[in-house]
């Protein structure tokens, strides 16, 4: 995956209903930001949106689970296969989409304030349609400081039309967000109905035969799958002791 430069500016835009799930707020992103997969398929970013929960029944809002653990907001990265050469053509081919997902861990962490900069312009576009411009915003800055351990599987778009023919890439390791900025994002947007719009994600779909893929040596029940590179090494730590104990034992 290939680390943008610094973004000069930014399109913010407010809130979008679906026809079923609420888009939340949308970060338009520059071409010249993109990935690259391990079978070396280029996707060129299109946009970044958040998904979070913060309602009255609902807590956590991110659209993946691991264990069964919800997060408590999930950031998309939605890429084009950069064959294509636009997202309008790419999306309705099969292997057209991409998106980078990241989980994001909130705790008695201190400010993110790689998060700050986006986290005020908020109040701009508190209503459905508005934007305003962000600049000198860093987009790589605000996802996690190690981007080489995910999941991978195909699937869908999570908003409509909800087509099936997105590479889904999950990062292991979670951004880390202060409770108050978790709040600021819960609670600065409206509906159509001047409601606060909260739990705009899609609930968690069955596999339906999908095979989800890692990188790196998973460890079920585990609080967390971050320092994916010091599992691995903890793992071989391990499996040497266990040679050792069996060698005493002979």
């Amino acid at each position: 995956m290939q680390a943008p430069l610094t973004l000069l500016s930014l399109l913010l835009l407010g809130a979008q209903a679906g026809q079923h799930w609420t888009y939340s707020v949308q970060i338009s992103l520059r071409p010249t930001m993109h990935m690259e997969a391990a079978d070396g398929t280029k996707y060129v970013a299109e946009q970044m949106h958040f998904h979070w929960g913060g309602g009255a029944s609902e807590i956590s809002g991110s659209e993946h689970t691991i264990d069964g653990i919800r997060y408590v907001t999930e950031i998309h990265l939605v890429h084009y296969n950069s064959k294509y050469g636009s997202y309008d053509i790419a999306k309705d081919e099969p292997d057209g989409l991409a998106v980078l997902a990241v989980l994001v861990e909130v705790s008695d962490y201190a400010e993110n304030t790689y998060y700050s900069k986006f986290l005020s312009h908020l109040s701009e576009v508190r209503y459905s349609g508005q934007s305003t411009v962000l600049s000198g915003l860093n987009i790589q800055d605000m996802l996690p400081k190690d981007l080489r351990y995910y999941y991978s599987y195909q699937g869908s778009l999570t908003t409509p039309p909800c087509t099936e023919n997105v590479q889904w890439f999950l990062l292991a390791d979670p951004v880390k967000l202060s409770k108050s900025q978790v709040l600021k994002l819960e609670n600065s947007l409206l509906d159509s109905q001047n409601k606060t719009l909260n739990n705009g994600y899609r609930s968690t779909q069955h596999l339906n035969g999908r095979v989800v893929e890692t990188n790196f040596i998973y460890h079920p029940n585990q609080q967390s799958v971050l320092g994916s590179e010091l599992q691995f090494h903890l793992t071989r730590i391990d499996n040497n002791l266990e040679y050792f104990r069996r060698l005493l034992n002979r």
